[in-house]
């Protein structure tokens, strides 16, 4: 036996010297360094302690419109000026994503190696599989592929909601999980949804809101044993629905991903290791943005009452059965003050952080001088607040923000919370289409006050570290009650074919 804690001793002070001996030296024409009250190690524990939000608390503590943090094993660049936005778009060539991706399949799903090599981005000397992964799923996140996702989404939460008329009581994220998972993994896997047992939802979860000392990779079996072992229950299970032929039978998108691996030689639990990534970008910010968006709503009971008249109005029609139809499509084209709404909760409550890593020594907007090896984020939180962007009622909510007209144009630049152009997420129409939907039927159906009748924010999760919505760390019990306008009303969703794009506004 060996005694743990002498062995982590020994490699944190063995990392410190190594990193005390290698400092990298500054050029003076960098952005403005920013220090820290714990030296050489402050930044990388405010990270790992606080999550993505760290960036946002460094930058309102400065006014520069780029900084300098050292994360000790490496340099990162935040960015907040709108206008330096758009020289990080002019110069994507030497500002890129990509390396991203073979990141996190290393350090999130445990890939390595050779096949690690395989999906590295050829700019890095690997094969590039990763880019081909995220090519060939871009396709069947629009169009008809799209529209049989919705569909599938609809049917399942139909149900889910329905349960909430027997549920005088719910905690309001604890449901939101549940619910948002069962209805995303289910439209994405198929009848063998792996996800549908009650432990490795919990598995999944356990990995991905335990996160942060898993990034570290240091002895993560040892340091981040809840998302390690989460994680590695999750691949078991997939591992055993590729076996079983489980995406033959699923969407269009897990068939392709599948395929575009199996093609290439990947063996099948690197697939799977993959898609248990994969699993952080179809649920880790949907299940936190309903909450929000359920949270926001329900506590503006002004706003709540307009939006429930626009839907009643737009949204919702009464078949030949007396079933009262929501329509999706509806909720995209003819509820402008909801889907504004939407989108001001998201520029709001997103702490996401777009991230470049330097692939070459870069000038920017002739002022700024970015070293290659480090990485750039543009903290949403502070870019999206900024006065130039939106003007004096920067840090106000505004539910009518993002409705175009003469006196309120739409400002680009500022919203971020779907990335970057040009890497903007692909599953956005999915997600937004199923955020809306289930908060459409819950405004509609039911009323909804917290137990201790005060909407008061729960805590944040900083280990989620993989969400930029900022998932509550802690529950907010709500009672539900159904409304007495549609008592005893039977309801059902409407999917029309080809109406699954929103127009969102993207940066």
């Amino acid at each position: 036996m060996f005694d743990v804690s002498r062995l982590l001793l020994l490699g944190l002070v063995a990392g410190l010297v190594f990193v005390v001996r290698c400092r990298r030296t500054r050029d003076p024409r960098e952005p403005p360094a920013v220090g820290s009250k714990i030296p050489i190690i402050g930044h990388l524990v405010g990270l790992l302690w606080y999550g993505l939000p760290y960036f946002n608390m460094v930058t309102e503590k400065h006014s520069y419109p780029i900084c300098t943090l050292d994360l000790v094993f490496s340099k990162t660049y935040l960015v907040t000026s709108p206008t330096l936005l758009q020289a990080i778009q002019r110069n994507r060539k030497y500002l890129s994503f990509d390396p991203f991706v073979s990141m996190t399949l290393e350090r999130m799903a445990g890939i390595r190696g050779p096949i690690l090599e395989l999906f590295r981005e050829k700019e890095s000397g690997g094969q590039g599989l990763g880019h081909d992964v995220v090519h060939a799923m871009q396709p069947t996140l629009t169009g008809r592929p799209l529209d049989r996702m919705n569909e599938r989404m609809a049917r399942m939460l139909l149900p889910l909601v329905n349960e909430l008329a027997g549920l005088p009581t719910v905690d309001l994220h604890d449901w939101c999980r549940r619910v948002i998972t069962a209805a995303s993994t289910d439209a994405s896997y198929g009848p063998l949804n792996p996800y549908q047992d009650p432990r490795i939802e919990k598995a999944f979860w356990d990995f991905e809101s335990h996160m942060s000392p898993l990034l570290a990779n240091f002895l993560p079996w040892l340091t981040a044993r809840t998302a390690w072992k989460g994680r590695e229950t999750a691949v078991v299970a997939l591992m055993k629905y590729y076996e079983l032929g489980g995406q033959k039978e699923g969407s269009e998108l897990t068939y392709v991903r599948w395929k575009t691996m199996h093609d290439a030689g990947v063996p099948t639990e690197d697939i799977a290791r993959q898609e248990v990534s994969m699993a952080i970008g179809l649920l880790s910010n949907s299940v936190p943005a309903t909450f929000w968006v359920l949270y926001e709503l329900y506590s503006r009971p002004d706003l709540l009452a307009e939006i429930r008249e626009e839907m009643r109005e737009h949204v919702v029609r009464v078949d030949a059965d007396h079933r009262h139809i929501v329509d999706i499509s509806a909720l995209r084209d003819q509820c402008p003050l909801l889907l504004s709404t939407f989108q001001e909760i998201l520029r709001t409550r997103s702490a996401s952080a777009p991230t470049r890593f330097v692939l070459q020594d870069v000038l920017l907007a002739d002022q700024y001088l970015i070293k290659a090896g480090s990485v750039l984020n543009m903290p949403a939180a502070s870019m999206g607040r900024t006065a130039e962007t939106w003007g004096s009622t920067a840090d106000d909510f505004d539910a009518r923000r993002f409705i175009k007209s003469e006196k309120n144009p739409r400002r680009t630049g500022g919203f971020m919370t779907f990335g970057v152009s040009p890497v903007i997420c692909p599953g956005r129409h999915f997600a937004s289409s199923e955020i809306m939907a289930l908060a459409a039927m819950m405004l509609l159906r039911f009323d909804m006050t917290p137990v201790d009748g005060v909407w008061q924010a729960p805590k944040i999760n900083p280990q989620a570290i993989a969400s930029s919505m900022r998932p509550p760390k802690g529950g907010l019990e709500v009672k539900v009650s159904p409304r007495k306008e549609y008592e005893g009303v039977e309801w059902d969703f409407e999917i029309k074919e080809g109406t699954g794009v929103f127009n969102l506004m993207v940066g």
